[in-house]
């Protein structure tokens, strides 16, 4: 089965839950291993990491995205209103492309979304189309 990372904004969580839901249903056809972090990463004295991915700090955060990005065989790029200006959603684009020579990344609006994509973003960008998704993850 094919193992998809999704990037996105935390402010667009709702539509991350919307495709895992639709994963679970057997009436649909969109089957996929997630490879997305499930959980937060933890610094040393417990608190999330919410420092940027070129600071230091972020160190743990990095290794652990980039290991699930390696093992992923696909990046969906969710973007929302704000996704252009998220330095983490940037880093994951890049990571994916360093280590699998940029290949399979859909990047998709999440509905009502009027944001740009960040600047490193090279594919076209979809409207929201779960039916798109399903078609991509099994090609």
């Amino acid at each position: 089965m094919t193992k998809v990372f999704i990037s996105y904004s935390h402010s667009d969580q709702r539509y991350v839950s919307d495709i895992k839901s639709v994963r679970l249903n057997r009436n649909h056809g969109l089957g996929f291993n997630d490879k997305s972090l499930q959980e937060p990463i933890y610094n040393e004295e417990g608190h999330v990491n919410r420092r940027p991915p070129h600071d230091s700090a972020s160190y743990l955060v990095r290794q652990e995205i980039s290991r699930r990005l390696q093992e992923s065989d696909k990046l969906l790029v969710l973007l929302g209103n704000d996704t252009h200006s998220k330095l983490w959603v940037e880093w994951e684009i890049n990571e994916f492309r360093k280590l699998k020579q940029g290949s399979d990344i859909l990047v998709m609006k999440v509905p009502n979304s009027f944001g740009g994509a960040p600047k490193v973003v090279q594919q076209e960008v979809y409207d929201w189309d779960l039916n798109m998704v399903s078609s991509w993850v099994r090609d």
